[in-house]
């Protein structure tokens, strides 16, 4: 059996380990801004909304020619891309505040052209994985990958409470900058093979068309693309929009408040991580991410009426467990089931099919927010149909049920 400790010992999956870890670490330090800038600085919690709906288009919109392109290209440099253009919208931000132009607008617009961003880094990121490491690996390669990414979400959030404390918004977002930076020197050193490429046509779309085919005829592929748009649609906007509201309303907080919610979220992230690590599941893969979901929805209910700290740091811990849970057999299962020249393609549908749904989340749970309907009917009955949706798929679906 293969040890994680080789696996750090492989050049280019450790240089993407780090990239990840500092990636992570500056973009939770950024997300926690910008969320307490838009709900405490500007007072319009109920337009967060519409800036996630806004970051949440154009990551869609583009995600299937984002799987396109990093089945043509070297992912690494797509990567590379991606993120050294964030480092330059960030500073962007910068100058925005110290003008003293930073707005909803113009929160908007950024958020926009981060979705844009993500449709190609995604792909691309899924994709790289498993080139640069064996297949029996890839379990826990996800695992180690997504575990130690935590870290960075950790301890993110953390640390922009106590920089959100002592610094201005302006300091906050240069420092997180600086450090997306280091993430992009450490990807400009990693060495991608060469890609593997099927024999379809050069033209885009029929290359996009055979991919939705090739996903569509694997029962595997096309059950994950059903389950993760039901969990997608009733999870995110509760979420996304949910915890901020919390940490303000139910709790009285402060952005430090905030980052303790966030902070214990990604925590269990971790812990489910380690546990992936040591412990790689090989059974029934897809009913356990089907019964992890359900758990989920009925603890996204049980936040939304605490009002206490610990409480509810608890109930964010254990979404943080539950998120990981089903992310890494996913992808798991995704790269177990997917030919290498469509694997770009895959990732980008798979992700389609699931974070479709996400902007309109957003907008049923901004305008219930808009008709003064509580987060505390609003979070639990999401939550629930949730449950109940991804279970009646289990009986339904056998390919659920039986699949490693």
């Amino acid at each position: 059996m293969s040890q994680p400790l080789p696996l750090l010992r492989n050049r280019n999956f450790l240089l993407l380990w780090l990239a990840s870890v500092i990636g992570n670490l500056a973009l939770a330090v950024a997300m926690l801004a910008e969320t307490w800038y838009v709900v405490n600085q500007l007072g319009a919690k109920a337009q967060l909304g519409w800036v996630m709906i806004a970051g949440s288009v154009p990551r869609i919109a583009l995600m299937a020619i984002g799987g396109v392109v990093a089945d043509r290209m070297k992912r690494g440099r797509i990567i590379v891309a991606s993120m050294g253009i964030r480092v330059v919208l960030l500073f962007a931000l910068v100058g925005l505040l110290a003008l003293g132009q930073l707005d909803i607008v113009m929160l908007t617009v950024f958020a926009f052209l981060y979705g844009a961003l993500d449709a190609f880094f995604w792909p691309a990121s899924g994709a790289l994985l498993p080139g640069i490491v064996r297949d029996a690996d890839l379990s826990r390669a996800n695992s180690i990958m997504l575990t130690t990414n935590q870290i960075g979400l950790v301890f993110g959030p953390v640390l922009g409470g106590i920089l959100l404390a002592q610094l201005s918004y302006q300091s906050v977002f240069a420092f997180t900058g600086v450090t997306l930076s280091l993430g992009v020197l450490c990807m400009l050193f990693l060495r991608e093979p060469e890609i593997e490429r099927g024999e379809g046509g050069n033209h885009l779309l029929a290359e996009l068309k055979e991919g939705l085919q090739y996903a569509l005829a694997t029962p595997v592929l096309r059950s994950l693309m059903i389950v993760y748009a039901i969990a997608n649609l009733l999870f995110m906007g509760p979420l996304g929009l949910g915890v901020p509201i919390v940490a303000n309303d139910n709790l009285a907080g402060s952005a430090t408040t905030l980052s303790y919610l966030q902070s214990a979220f990604a925590a269990g992230m971790v812990l489910g991580g380690i546990l992936l690590t040591l412990y790689p599941p090989t059974k029934k893969r897809l009913l356990m991410i089907v019964l992890v979901i359900a758990f989920e929805g009925v603890v996204l209910g049980l936040l939304a009426h605490t009002h206490w700290l610990y409480p509810a740091v608890a109930l964010q811990f254990l979404l943080g467990l539950g998120v990981v849970s089903n992310n890494v057999p996913m992808m798991s299962l995704i790269q177990h089931y997917t030919d290498r020249s469509k694997i770009g393609r895959v990732m980008s549908l798979n992700t389609m099919a699931s974070m479709g749904l996400s902007p309109i989340s957003y907008a049923l749970v901004t305008a219930l927010l808009g008709l003064h309907v509580s987060i505390g009917w609003i979070m639990p009955l999401f939550g629930l149909t949730m449950a109940v949706l991804v279970l009646a798929l289990a009986v339904k679906i056998p390919t659920i049920r039986h699949i490693d």
